[in-house]
């Protein structure tokens, strides 16, 4: 895992970010992220349980990704169109640098929340590309930034013992 550059940052990051290793892991560094794992332990689940190639070509589409997340206590809606940073949820995996006509983008990690005391929630991206520079891997400044497509995630609810 890679530490987030939390040094602009007036807030402490609720995901510790992963850099993705090669061009078309990004889905597997933002579950990573989610998940406190490396891609490596995410991918490993990927091909373990849920018969995911163990060598390419691949694309994790939102079945797969939906498997990993449950897997690691998480739920995922299927993907949405998003309007937006302001129609996303609190937390999501966000597609961004969409291609339309490919069909094709980049998966980054979204996270809105509320810190204590606060009157207004912060918003930021957790970009797992490990061509970008340092001050963009853990940013706020995300107004416009081009997140067509996203699928919605919340923490798995805990049964209770009877």
């Amino acid at each position: 895992m890679t530490a987030a550059n939390t040094n602009t940052l007036s807030f402490q990051p609720a995901f510790t970010r992963v850099q993705q290793t090669e061009y078309n892991d990004c889905a597997f560094a933002c579950i990573a992220m989610l998940a406190g794992k490396t891609i490596a332990e995410v991918r490993q689940v990927a091909i373990e349980k849920f018969k995911h190639p163990k060598h390419g070509p691949y694309w994790l589409d939102e079945a797969i990704i939906s498997k990993l997340l449950t897997h690691y206590g998480w739920v995922g809606t299927v993907y949405k169109a998003s309007t937006g940073i302001a129609s996303l949820p609190d937390i999501a995996l966000g597609m961004g640098e969409y291609n339309s006509e490919t069909e094709i983008g980049r998966h980054v990690l979204f996270h809105r929340f509320t810190p204590q005391g606060a009157k207004q929630p912060v918003e930021y991206i957790i970009d797992p590309a490990f061509w970008i520079e340092e001050k963009q891997q853990v940013r706020t400044d995300i107004k416009g930034f081009p997140i067509a497509w996203y699928i919605g995630v919340h923490p798995m609810q805990k049964t209770t013992a009877k």
